[in-house]
C-alpha cells in the first residue's frame, strides 16, 4: 500500500499531541495538532522528529525555536473551536 498525501492526512488527524511553537522572545508563533501538522505547515523548515525531541527535552530547541505541549482544551482555545 502506498501512503497518499490525503491518507497520511486523515491519520494524522486522529493523532492530537498538540503544541505551541515560540520564538526566542517566548512569543507564539503557531499551534499545531501535532508534530507532524508542524512540519508540513510552517514556513520554517521544522523537521517532525526535531519537534519531538525539544518536546521530550532531548534537546532545548529546533532550528531557534522552542516547542511546548499544550492541553487538549488549550489547543480548542486557540483555534476557535468549543
Amino acid at each position: 500500500m502506498t501512503w497518499t498525501e490525503q491518507s497520511k492526512e486523515s491519520l494524522s488527524k486522529q493523532w492530537l499531541n498538540p503544541l505551541l511553537v515560540l520564538d526566542y522572545k517566548n512569543e507564539i508563533i503557531g499551534v499545531y495538532r501535532n508534530s507532524k501538522q508542524c512540519e508540513r505547515e510552517s514556513e520554517f523548515g521544522f523537521s517532525s522528529l526535531g519537534i519531538r525531541q525539544a518536546l521530550n527535552k532531548i534537546h532545548k530547541t529546533h532550528k531557534g525555536f522552542r516547542f511546548k505541549k499544550i492541553s487538549i482544551e488549550l489547543y480548542k482555545e486557540y483555534i476557535g473551536e468549543e
